[in-house]
């Protein structure tokens, strides 16, 4: 697949460096000369310095002509509408996604972060907000509606990145903040929770859960200090992982319960960080009066009622425009870090403190602070998912990565007609996707034991066509065509294995390690030595690094590769 992406920004070069990952065709365009250069040095694909909102530029340097897929990713969204209705003039068979922070441009559409469902004649509108209902190309191709009708400017996916991340924070509010949640299809969902001493599965292997009375869950995933794992019955959980718990709507507050070890109880008081753009939707959003039945609402109800909402902005005129729009909420004004300031409004006594303002190295140190401070469970917007570690080792207790949210978004659009959704954990090394069976694939027709998946995927739903309903997924699962299905795997590296494992003739094997050093000479470091202690990352001897060989040897069986191994 060739894709061209607009803006090399902080998503944009993450969205590249995903799809490289899988060996799809990559063109990445800006006007910047700090960021080219930076992005040539990232990543392995082409980066082009010009304008691209320049049909002359996409045509000649970028090659729109054969593209399947466009994505614009400035900061202005007047330029990515237009580019996008320009190339729908010229190229309608291109796919058109824009990144579109202006709420007035969705169509038909109530993009307060009101918890709404609307269908209009906008493109679709990802996030909390209103889904607008527009985007045709599933079934009739890139460009046109269900009704046969282009849709307005041209664009088949406008991404909300605001609402992206006021969903995510929703998200975790709904579920008692006990861990970050994925809703998948069918009402089933996986928390993401940590193990601590008095969790009743340390030292459990997961043959023997099934054993405890009353256990319905699935382990899907496990982080810890060897990084994202795909589990076996064989393996054993240890105090401070992370599990990823499957379960269906019904089970999932037991489990979660059992697991974890406490009650999840609905917050009585609630302080939001952040009177802006995000701020406002998340609290839109929470005082919502109604929302259609979700994984989430059945898991764990609405919070809203007797819950006192606590505004809190630093900026008089965000205060006076929250003041105006929130009738039922305290809008305070005020520094969040204050400690007179807190303890005169009494903020410590609050259940959740969600910190989401625009700065976000300030949403860490206030989080952290008020937790500090006595308030139960915090939430804090990041700006990526590499700031995971940080809010963890800082006590908070869910981090909501802004460039992540609209990285899936996009992603979940650019995996062929036949992908539903997609989502990551584990700090972007594992994905979680929902799939329809071709009728060509090669698993048609297989139980899930007779295919090779050790190591590298594991099946977690599964519906049949004629089905209403899934079904968690066994090994005596047959998969048929037509079928819908949701699997977890790792992303990225061994997929490049499996795509091109006829053309792979000699393996060079290198081990490295990464996420080290005080950070004083940067991420690449090219400039010090290997072995200073400076270094973020570092060569290693085979075995001692962070690159994961057996799951890369694994790959290179399944696909029959007979040659040499170079060992450095």
């Amino acid at each position: 697949m060739k894709t061209i992406i607009v803006g090399a920004s902080f998503t944009g070069i993450q969205l590249a460096k995903t799809l490289v990952a899988e060996g799809n065709d990559i063109v990445l365009i800006d006007n910047d000369t700090e960021k080219v250069r930076l992005a040539q040095s990232r990543i392995d694909c082409t980066v082009v310095q010009a304008d691209g909102n320049s049909l002359a530029v996409l045509e000649k340097d970028a090659g729109i002509a054969d593209a399947d897929v466009l994505v614009m990713l400035t900061e202005d969204d007047e330029t990515n509408m237009i580019t996008c209705s320009l190339v729908d003039a010229v190229y309608p068979n291109v796919m058109k996604i824009a990144r579109v922070r202006n709420d007035a441009y969705y169509l038909g559409s109530r993009v307060k972060g009101e918890g709404s469902r609307d269908k209009g004649l906008g493109p679709r509108v990802e996030g909390l907000g209103p889904r607008v209902e527009g985007l045709g190309s599933r079934v009739e191709g890139p460009g046109l509606r269900c009704d046969g009708v282009r849709p307005p400017f041209g664009i088949d996916t406008m991404l909300h990145p605001d609402i992206e991340a006021a969903d995510a924070i929703g998200r975790a509010l709904s579920h008692g903040v006990v861990g970050n949640v994925v809703a998948l299809e069918g009402r089933y969902g996986i928390a993401t929770l940590k193990l601590d001493e008095t969790s009743p599965l340390v030292g459990l292997q997961l043959k023997d859960i099934s054993t405890i009375p009353n256990w319905t869950g699935l382990v899907a995933y496990i982080e810890n200090a060897d990084g994202a794992v795909l589990p076996s019955g064989d393996t054993r959980l240890a105090v401070g992982d992370n599990i990823g718990l499957l379960a269906s709507s019904a089970e999932m507050q037991g489990l979660l319960k059992f697991v974890a070890g406490a009650p999840l109880a609905s917050p009585r008081r609630l302080a939001v960080f952040g009177a802006g753009r995000i701020g406002s939707h998340v609290v839109a959003g929470h005082l919502a009066a109604h929302e259609p039945a979700s994984f989430l609402s059945s898991v764990f109800g609405r919070t809203e009622k007797g819950c006192e909402v606590v505004l809190v902005d630093s900026s008089e005129r965000l205060c006076r425009e929250a003041t105006e729009r929130f009738k039922g909420i305290r809008v305070l004004c005020g520094d969040i870090t204050d400690a007179d300031f807190i303890s005169e409004e009494g903020l410590a006594d609050c259940d959740v403190m969600v910190a989401a303002s625009g700065m976000y190295e300030r949403n860490l140190v206030a989080a952290a602070y008020l937790k500090s401070r006595g308030v139960k469970k915090t939430i804090a917007l990041t700006e990526s998912s590499e700031f995971n570690d940080v809010a963890e080792r800082l006590g908070i207790d869910v981090a909501v990565p802004m460039r992540g949210t609209v990285v899936d978004a996009i992603m979940s659009h650019l995996r062929g007609p036949n992908v539903t959704s997609i989502h990551t954990v584990c700090s972007r090394r594992l994905e979680i996707v929902a799939c329809d069976v071709s009728p060509g694939s090669r698993v048609v027709g297989k139980k899930l034991s007779e295919i090779p998946l050790r190591g590298e995927c594991i099946v977690l739903l599964a519906r049949h066509a004629d089905s209403p309903s899934f079904e968690v997924a066994h090994g005596a699962s047959v998969i048929n065509a037509n079928d819908r299905i949701v699997f977890v795997m790792h992303s990225g590296d061994k997929r490049f294995i499996r795509l091109f494992g006829d053309r792979i003739f000699h393996v060079h094997m290198k081990d490295a390690w990464w996420g080290h050093g005080d950070g004083t000479v940067g991420v690449f470091g090219g400039h010090v030595d290997f072995g200073d202690a400076r270094r973020y990352w570092d060569f290693r001897s085979l075995g001692r690094g962070d690159v994961r060989f057996e799951d890369i040897i694994v790959a290179l069986n399944d696909v029959g590769y007979q040659g040499p191994l170079s060992v450095e």
